[in-house]
């Protein structure tokens, strides 16, 4: 029963998610952008062509060591309003005195985006994986709504129990506050298979270094470079905070 009950919540975010779109694209313009804007998760706006980006940073909660996290991800720009690609994101460290974690999470993601002049708003579908092991993704399948298994009893251990492949969207927002500075407002959620949901949020502050530097310049279309934190919320015990430094660059 717990498990019909999440579907039909998974059900529900869908249809808002197609609801979302509808409203997005019957009130778009076809603006050109003759610039770029910042995303969040080191992302940026072009008309066409690859970005590419990685960032460095930490996660914490009360109560637990602080663990590094690394990032690298790449979209492929169709135009200016649809975009897709991979991310890899590795998360490592100490969870308290004798306990210690290595995660790495695929992810795949489409975007469908609304550009004006000075903002741009987007929402998308994201596809998650803990691993690319066919065997051990089948068996994950294979139990689906079980919940997760206890493999440790460390007092940190809830920040990580809820993850596993997942199915959930992004969305957010990148403003221009000036022609080489912007900031960016951004949301996910993800639907665990084990039943459970992850929700985050962020806001960065990004800096173009595209026209102070001869090389990239010629060698590529935008160079941000931000600052991004981000929060997600738990009912339970205190939030998880994060924090991450990136760059992205177009092509």
């Amino acid at each position: 029963m717990q498990f019909m009950i999440t579907t039909w919540q998974l059900l529900s975010y869908l249809r808002k998610l197609v609801i979302s779109l509808l409203f997005l694209f019957a009130y778009s313009e076809a603006i050109p952008n003759q610039g770029t804007i910042p995303l969040p998760n080191q992302g940026i706006i072009q008309s066409n062509g690859l970005t590419a980006g990685m960032g460095l940073g930490y996660l914490s909660r009360s109560g637990c060591k602080n663990l590094w996290t690394w990032t690298i991800h790449g979209n492929y720009f169709y135009d200016s309003y649809v975009s897709a690609g991979p991310s890899l994101k590795f998360l490592g460290g100490n969870l308290d005195s004798t306990n210690n974690l290595v995660n790495q999470k695929y992810s795949g993601n489409l975007r469908f985006t609304h550009i004006q002049e000075k903002y741009a708003v987007f929402i998308g579908p994201i596809l998650s994986f803990d691993n690319t092991n066919l065997n051990a993704l089948r068996n994950e399948f294979s139990h689906i709504g079980e919940g997760p298994e206890a493999s440790n009893n460390t007092e940190c251990k809830e920040l990580f129990e809820k993850t596993g492949s997942s199915i959930g969207y992004h969305s957010g927002a990148g403003f221009l506050i000036a022609p080489n500075w912007g900031f960016t407002l951004g949301h996910s959620f993800d639907w665990m298979l084990t039943g459970s949901h992850i929700v985050s949020f962020s806001t960065s502050i990004a800096y173009s270094l595209r026209e102070h530097f001869e090389k990239f310049m010629e060698n590529t279309k935008n160079t941000w470079v931000s600052l991004e934190y981000s929060i997600s919320p738990n009912q339970s015990k205190s939030n998880t905070h994060g924090l991450i430094l990136g760059i992205v660059l177009g092509f």
